[in-house]
């Protein structure tokens, strides 16, 4: 019998009913370069997705058996519409989109709800080295003008959780988005 990871958090939070998986680093990928650029770098394969998955499969035994319970995923509109030099970050980030989706559809008739929070760029410190590098003009908006848009969501028991650009970018055609995101002026 394996004993579940899990265990030492659950006996410390006996109460947990809400999971956040907001796992995520990012780097600027040149794909010519092939794999010694790939793993130059820490794996945001494991970290940005495979973590997500194995966290949510290690708590759900416990959520599954609370009244009511959530599990809140932080994806990226970078999921949808990928950045060129963002590679598997972006394709991590659509990763989680379509975990989330079949999560929810799973979970549909239990006490947990599956919540999806797509950010726009904020101004924090992932990929600090790249933005430096790339010295962007705009990083992100603020934190303390994101967080807000996020806690009223939450009240308002909203399943996807979008802010300003994002809401346009994904109302946006698909291919009109994709051909002006890909560029790599942008």
């Amino acid at each position: 019998m394996q004993i579940n990871p899990a265990g030492e958090v659950l006996r410390r939070f006996p109460d947990l009913d809400i999971l956040v998986n907001n796992a995520g680093i990012q780097r600027y990928i040149d794909l010519k370069k092939g794999y010694d650029e790939l793993r130059s770098g820490e794996d945001e394969i494991a970290i940005n997705f495979v973590s997500v998955v194995a966290l949510t499969a290690l708590f759900i035994d416990s959520l599954l058996k609370r009244p009511s319970a959530a599990v809140i995923n932080v994806g990226s509109g970078l999921g949808f519409i990928p950045m060129l030099d963002t590679p598997v970050y972006s394709a991590t980030k659509a990763a989680i989109h379509t975990y989330t989706l079949v999560l929810r559809q799973q979970l549909k008739d239990t006490g947990v709800r599956v919540i999806e929070i797509i950010p726009p760029m904020v101004d924090t410190g992932l990929n600090k080295a790249g933005r430096d590098a790339a010295n962007l003009r705009f990083r992100g908006v603020s934190l303390s003008g994101y967080i807000p848009t996020v806690i009223r969501s939450l009240e308002n028991d909203e399943e996807t959780i979008l802010h300003g650009d994002g809401v346009k970018m994904l109302s946006d055609p698909r291919g009109e988005s994709e051909i002006r995101l890909l560029q790599s002026s942008w």
